[in-house]
């Protein structure tokens, strides 16, 4: 299970791997926290891919409103088309990546300690792959999404053995689940990754995001 990031590097991401730019107003993040707005990369119905900023919830494709009600900042591959929400989005194809440079899991044989920060190996920015929706406040669209997790790998194991987020680090399966949603993409991650042990809790280390966005 995924329910922390940061999004510090997210611009690299953008600039150097996938060539999509960010706008001006792009915040980085250390401590990305769902329902919180973040900068994901999005195929459109028409095929377009561009970057939106979208909240980290997903709701109904075309609500009304925004709601927090029942978990949906993570979807699970082995259930996704058992579940209401996610086939319909599938359907439309709307598909997108959440760019990383990390993401923090709690021990689960430790608990009371901080988190660890997971990276891939050469500690570059990656993807998380996921899919987006579009909701409505007032006469105003918005956007929300959700990322994917999957069986653990033997790395994730020992920290997180129920989950892990579906990681996308290589550039040409971030295009073709973009592009051609591609669901053997959606696998547990092959590559090496690697983990710090933080010294204190997330809202003690960035206390200046410890205020909704």
């Amino acid at each position: 299970m995924c329910g922390r990031a940061s999004q510090l590097r997210a611009e690299k991401f953008g600039h150097l791997i996938a060539h999509w730019l960010y706008p001006e107003h792009f915040i980085p993040r250390r401590n990305l926290r769902p329902t919180e707005p973040a900068w994901i990369v999005a195929r459109r119905g028409d095929g377009l891919i561009k970057t939106l900023e979208a909240r980290w919830w997903c709701q109904w494709d075309g609500a009304y409103k925004f709601e927090a009600k029942f978990p949906t900042f993570n979807a699970r591959v082995e259930t996704m088309h058992e579940k209401k929400l996610w086939p319909d989005l599938l359907h439309k194809g709307q598909r997108c990546l959440l760019p990383v440079d990390s993401f923090y899991e709690w021990p689960v044989k430790g608990k009371g300690l901080p988190p660890v920060e997971i990276f891939v190996k050469v500690r570059e920015p990656y993807a998380l792959a996921g899919l987006w929706s579009r909701y409505f406040e007032g006469n105003e669209t918005r956007y929300s999404f959700t990322t994917f997790t999957t069986d653990a790998n033997e790395f994730m194991k020992p920290i997180h053995e129920q989950a892990m987020p579906v990681i996308l680090s290589d550039i040409d399966e971030q295009k073709l689940w973009l592009t051609e949603g591609d669901e053997a993409l959606l696998r547990p991650y092959e590559g090496e990754m690697e983990f710090d042990q933080l010294p204190d809790t997330l809202e003690h280390l960035y206390p200046e995001e410890n205020l909704k966005h």
